[in-house]
């Protein structure tokens, strides 16, 4: 079994995301199934959140992460605060970022801070 973004009449919708990487409508049989029996959860981060992820990682730690793994960063922003102070989290960051600043200089209107 795997996932579709579709419509109501069951075609397959455009995806958007400001990451390439994460610009499909669908998701093959293995994440389909971790889902299906509660071994992962899978959550929206909007480009904007995922773009103020990769600021704050590029200013704090001088790492410029690639723009999928920024959009764990931003989750991980949310949920860090729901987190106990003894709990770890850990962050695979994957890629390089460098290959994103064009995209994302474009994205934020030529001005990036960090």
């Amino acid at each position: 079994m795997t996932y579709l973004l579709q419509d109501d009449n069951g075609q397959i919708q455009e995806a958007h995301s400001i990451s390439a990487g994460l610009d499909y409508p669908g998701v093959g049989p293995e994440h389909s199934h971790l889902r299906d029996i509660g071994r992962v959860k899978y959550v929206n981060i909007t480009d904007e959140e995922a773009l103020t992820g990769l600021q704050e990682l590029s200013r704090v730690e001088g790492i410029i992460p690639a723009l999928e793994s920024a959009h764990a960063i931003a989750y991980a922003t949310k949920l860090a605060k729901e987190m106990k102070e003894d709990e770890i989290m850990v962050i695979c960051l994957s890629g390089r970022g460098d290959k994103d600043v064009e995209s994302v200089r474009d994205a934020l209107g030529g001005e990036v801070n960090g």
